[in-house]
């Protein structure tokens, strides 16, 4: 397959641009300890720089440094090159489109922008979803709902585990995952999951100290 994709880019002549602001996307991203936000981005048109203003998704920043694959420093990333970047606001979802803006300040306007977006369909479905949930419990009065505060290393695995969890639903048994992210279990995660009488689950992550403390003294079960 590969050999006749090369063949046909040959052929029909076909080459990405190396000039201008750079587009790519997001193929994965993690919080890292000491580093923050890290995303690992596949450019597809333009060079992007380390210096460069950039928006992925609801998150933005500025291009603190790249590494390639072998985690050595990049002073540049052109075309079908993947990089990891440093210095963007928050994890991004993998899939998203990071694209170089002219400054940082549009780059802050647009996120903030697309957050409340999000945030405003979130809201929209969580209404009707209430009700829904409300009516069949009152209707059958067997259905049980097991609350779920997931976490995972890199959020690949948060969003593969959050649509694997939520399949588990059965009849008689609604598995709800009422908060996905991912960075170590932290208070506010604990407390969350005290307030809702939910059970938290952690894929290659690791509760921090006042977490633990927190999970001792309140019995919630931690997998």
């Amino acid at each position: 397959l590969l050999d006749s994709i090369l063949l046909q880019a040959d052929v029909l002549e076909l080459k990405a641009p190396h000039d201008g602001p750079a587009a790519g996307v997001v193929i994965e991203s993690s919080m890292e300890k000491g580093r923050g936000a890290v995303g690992t981005v596949l450019v597809k048109r333009g060079t992007q720089k380390p210096g460069d203003s950039i928006i992925a998704g609801q998150e933005f920043g500025r291009v603190r440094a790249m590494f390639d694959e072998a985690g050595r420093p990049v002073s540049e990333a052109g075309p079908s090159l993947p990089v990891v970047v440093l210095g963007l606001s928050g994890a991004p979802n993998a899939g998203d489109e990071l694209l170089v803006l002219e400054s940082e300040r549009k780059a802050r306007e647009v996120a903030l922008y697309r957050q409340g977006k999000y945030r405003d369909t979130k809201l929209a479905k969580q209404g009707p979803a209430k009700i829904e949930d409300m009516m069949s419990q009152m209707g059958d009065g067997k259905t049980a709902t097991v609350q779920v505060v997931l976490k995972a290393d890199v959020q690949g695995s948060a969003e593969a585990l959050r649509d694997a969890l939520t399949k588990l639903s059965t009849d008689e048994v609604a598995v709800k995952v009422i908060s996905s992210g991912i960075g170590g279990i932290t208070e506010s995660d604990v407390t969350l999951a005290q307030a809702s009488n939910a059970r938290i689950i952690g894929f290659n992550v690791r509760a921090d100290g006042s977490a633990r403390t927190m999970i001792k003294e309140s019995g919630i079960d931690v997998r």
